[in-house]
């Protein structure tokens, strides 16, 4: 099923908003709550994505049960805007050019065309997944349209050539291209792991591909966050 050709723009750099364009009849599905705006004649309905069973998937993911679709049943363009609840940056893709599939961490996802598939997908390897600390399920999107992620921070990419390797801090990767090799393994070193301050675990990615992180990963800013809440003083 070919993708409805949208047309986008983003506003803002940091929180920004995301309005998608429809001509009568093309549609955009996005995740349950990302709405922020829509004229009139957009129609919105809400879905199981892949049925109840892939619904209980994204779940366990840490997506939401359903997703929202958005369509256009007037005869002129209408527009949609969603945004993501984190602060951070959006980054549009273009699944055509990415060889039609594109892997990303839970929560990345914000939106896409009507027609762009998203299925759940286990990591390469059981040990990345159970002890990478992104959880073993990734999602999969799949098509030749345009799809869109949300992240914390700001989105920076990456080309990698033809097995050459990055080394990404577990919880800052985005997403990868479906080229890509992922791993993940635990940091060398006992002083690194008592004392380095980055993490058990760090993530390796092999190209060739594209992969996008983040700068700001949502527990990160929950710690920060936490750190600078007054403690409560309690008095005899």
């Amino acid at each position: 099923m070919a993708a409805d050709e949208i047309d986008y723009t983003i506003e803002g750099d940091f929180s920004p908003m995301l309005t998608v364009t429809l001509d009568p009849g093309e549609a955009v599905q996005a995740e349950a709550g990302t709405m922020v705006m829509m004229e009139p004649d957009i129609e919105m309905s809400t879905e199981m994505p892949g049925g109840f069973f892939g619904s209980i998937l994204r779940k366990v993911s840490g997506e939401t049960f359903f997703m929202t679709f958005f369509t256009n049943t007037g005869r002129t363009r209408r527009s949609v805007s969603f945004a993501s609840p984190m602060p951070g940056q959006i980054r549009a893709l273009d699944l055509a050019a990415e060889g039609g599939a594109f892997y990303c961490q839970r929560r990345s996802y914000l939106a896409s065309a009507k027609g762009i598939g998203i299925t759940i997908a286990l990591t390469k390897r059981l040990t990345s997944g159970l002890f990478g600390g992104e959880g073993l399920i990734l999602q999969k999107l799949e098509g030749d349209g345009w799809a869109f992620l949300a992240a914390g921070g700001t989105l920076v990419e990456r080309t990698l050539g033809e097995g050459e390797r990055i080394s990404v801090s577990t919880g800052s990767l985005v997403g990868f291209s479906a080229g890509c090799d992922y791993d993940i393994s635990v940091q060398r070193g006992i002083k690194n792991l008592l004392f380095g301050g980055e993490g058990l675990f760090v993530t390796h990615v092999t190209g060739p591909g594209k992969i996008i992180v983040q700068t700001q990963p949502i527990a990160d800013l929950a710690l920060a966050l936490h750190a600078l809440v007054p403690k409560e003083s309690h008095r005899d």
